[in-house]
Order: structure tokens, then C-alpha cells, then sequence
């Protein structure tokens, strides 16, 4: 076994044997994008189911008057993409973007296929893993509106502890919803 932390993110919510975890593990594309690089730009489809081996990826857009919206933030031992993009074959509507060299392990769509077709557990795990993304987005869309600007930035300093030296600070205010002058005084307190 190669990537065994791509197996326990498998195991937290399927009963997936080693069997069909070696079976998909053979078909993954490796791949190690820079500081900087994108892994996906508007406009573009997505080919790619990536998990963050080791790494920081930003996903985000820019609006009619070229501000930043940060929309999610994924760390080493998680999924980062766009499913919609992936799925149907579309333009994305994001960026997605490296802040450090990132390491990932990529499921392509032909690859998709066969181990849903072969392994339906493998389903059972996307369609978990949708599930949680929705839950994830609600629960953020949540705490903007209920939860103070500063108990959102040390929930995030909790998760991605190095944050403040990977992600410019403007962009770290975009993802908490606060103005970088609020995301200064936050830090200072």
C-alpha cells in the first residue's frame, strides 16, 4: 500500500477492503503542483477528483469588481475539487489553487467509473462524502451569521494551524467574511 493515508480517509466511512482499495490505488495519477499553481482555473472542467496527499489548496472567484471570494480551504488528508464541474462536465466557476507544494492523489473520470461499477462501495463513500460537503457548507453559511468573527478564525487556526504563514491574509479574511482590517485586529487580541 502506497498511500495509506487515502485508505484511512476510505475506512473513517466505508467497510472498504484492502482488495478494492489496491485496485484503485494502481489506477491513481499522481501529481505535485508548486506554490502558486493552479490545479484548476475558471472556466476550465474539471477532470479530477483530487485528494491533498500533503498540501494546501484554495478554491475561490473573483466577483464583477475583481474581489476575492474564498470559498473552501482543503489541507493535507482531505478532498478539494469541483464536483459539480466533474460530474457534469462543465465550466467551473472557481479557482483552485496552490499555496504551498502540494502533493495529490488524482481520480480521473474513466477511473471513477470502473471502481463505482466494480466496487458500488465506492458510492456508498461518495455519495457520504457529498453529503458531508453540503453539511459542511451549511454549517459554514451558519456559523458567518451566528458565530463571532474571532470564535471563526481560531476555529480555522485550530484546523490549519500554519494558515497565517500559507494563505495571504486578505484571502484568509474572505474565507471568515470579514474586512482585512477586522482579520488585523482579530490576530492582535
Amino acid at each position: 500500500m502506497q498511500y495509506p493515508q487515502l485508505y484511512k480517509q476510505f475506512k473513517k466511512h466505508i467497510d472498504l477492503s484492502l482488495e478494492a482499495y489496491l485496485d484503485l490505488e494502481k489506477r491513481l495519477i499522481k501529481k505535485t503542483i508548486k506554490k502558486k499553481e493552479y490545479l484548476i482555473e475558471e472556466g476550465k472542467i474539471a477532470k479530477y477528483l483530487p485528494f491533498i496527499e500533503k498540501g494546501l489548496l484554495v478554491n475561490y472567484r473573483f466577483d464583477s469588481d475583481a474581489h476575492t471570494h474564498v470559498i473552501q480551504i482543503g489541507y493535507t488528508g482531505n478532498w478539494l475539487g469541483d464536483l459539480f464541474s466533474f460530474f457534469n462536465n462543465s465550466p467551473t466557476h472557481f479557482n483552485i489553487q496552490a499555496f504551498k507544494e502540494t502533493d495529490l492523489l488524482l481520480i480521473n473520470r474513466e477511473t471513477y467509473e470502473y471502481i463505482s461499477e466494480k466496487y458500488p462501495i465506492y458510492e456508498k463513500y461518495y455519495r457520504i462524502g457529498i453529503q458531508n460537503a453540503y453539511s459542511q457548507v451549511l454549517k459554514r453559511i451558519y456559523n458567518i451569521h451566528s458565530q463571532s468573527a474571532k470564535k471563526r478564525y481560531q476555529a480555522l487556526i485550530e484546523n490549519i494551524p500554519t494558515i497565517l504563514d500559507d494563505i495571504p491574509h486578505y484571502m484568509i479574511a474572505s474565507y471568515l467574511g470579514v474586512k482585512p482590517q477586522s482579520l488585523s485586529r482579530i490576530r492582535n487580541q
